[in-house]
C-alpha cells in the first residue's frame, strides 16, 4: 500500500493514490469491524452454550442431591429400627438370663434342703458337729 502511495505521489496522481487510500483503508475497516461482530457473536454464541451446561449441570446435582438426601433418609429409618431390633433382642436375652439364674438358684436350694435333715429328724441331744480344736502344747 505505501508502495502505491509512493508511486502516486511520485508520479503525481496523488489525487488517484489518496482515494486509493481511503478505499482501502475503509475496505480494512469495514473487514475488521465485520471480523470484529462475528468474534463477538461467536463469544455470545459460546458464553450462550456455558450458560446452558451451568444450567443443565446445577439441575443434574440437584436432582443428585435430592436423590442422596432421600437415601439417606432411608438409611437412617433402616438403622433406627435395627437398634430398636436390637434392643429388644437384648432386653428379651436379659429377661431369659434373669429367669435362668432364679431357676438354678431354685434348683440349688432345693437340692440343698433335700440334703439337709429335716428339723424334726435332729434330736435335741445331737447338736452341730463343730470342728476340733487342736490342744496347744508348751515347750517348757
Amino acid at each position: 500500500m505505501m508502495a502505491l502511495l509512493a508511486q502516486a505521489a511520485s508520479s503525481g496522481e496523488w489525487h488517484d493514490g489518496w482515494q486509493l487510500a481511503v478505499v482501502t483503508f475503509t475496505a480494512l475497516t469495514i473487514v475488521a469491524g465485520w471480523i470484529h461482530r462475528q468474534s463477538k457473536s461467536d463469544l455470545k454464541s459460546v458464553r450462550d452454550e456455558l450458560k446452558a451446561e451451568v444450567a443443565s449441570a446445577e439441575e443434574r446435582l440437584k436432582k443428585d442431591i435430592t436423590e442422596l438426601k432421600a437415601d439417606l433418609t432411608s438409611a437412617e429409618n433402616s438403622l433406627k429400627a435395627d437398634i430398636a431390633e436390637v434392643g429388644g433382642d437384648l432386653k428379651d436375652l436379659k429377661d431369659k438370663l434373669y429367669d435362668d439364674a432364679r431357676s438354678q438358684a431354685a434348683i440349688y436350694q432345693w437340692q440343698l434342703a433335700a440334703t439337709q435333715p429335716a428339723a424334726s429328724e435332729v434330736s435335741p441331744q445331737q447338736s452341730p458337729s463343730q470342728p476340733k480344736q487342736l490342744a496347744e502344747t508348751r515347750t517348757d
